[in-house]
């Protein structure tokens, strides 16, 4: 879990993660792989909490230093 933690670019690798599946998303969603329901729009929704709550972590680490 350490290793996720670690910065990079100013952000943790696991925001990075969360950012890239979301970009995932989207492509699918404007290719066809993916259809543009209601489902893709509650996956899109959890996983922009997620990264917002990613966010949250990295500044209370940073703050915590």
């Amino acid at each position: 879990m350490h290793l996720l933690t670690k910065k990079f670019a100013g952000q943790s690798i696991i925001s990075w993660f969360f950012q890239i599946i979301l970009i995932w998303l989207a492509w699918a969603v404007h290719d066809g792989t993916l259809p543009n329901n209601v489902t893709t729009i509650t996956f899109a929704a959890v996983i922009l909490l997620t990264i917002y709550w990613s966010f949250s972590l990295d500044r209370k680490r940073s703050n915590n230093k």
